[in-house]
């Protein structure tokens, strides 16, 4: 989930980071992400590209 944050925050395709970090899809991602940080990885790059 870090290196995801840190991919997404460069503004990475969701499917791309997920694949670069062992998630078998986008969705599994996507679960994994919003359980953990409570936002999915769309929010989360979204909230970090508004902060720019």
């Amino acid at each position: 989930i870090r290196r995801a944050r840190g991919m997404l925050s460069q503004g990475r395709p969701i499917a791309e980071v997920a694949q670069a970090t062992g998630f078998s899809d986008q969705s599994h991602l996507t679960r994994h992400f919003k359980r953990i940080l409570g936002v999915t990885p769309g929010q989360y790059r979204n909230s970090v590209q508004d902060r720019r």
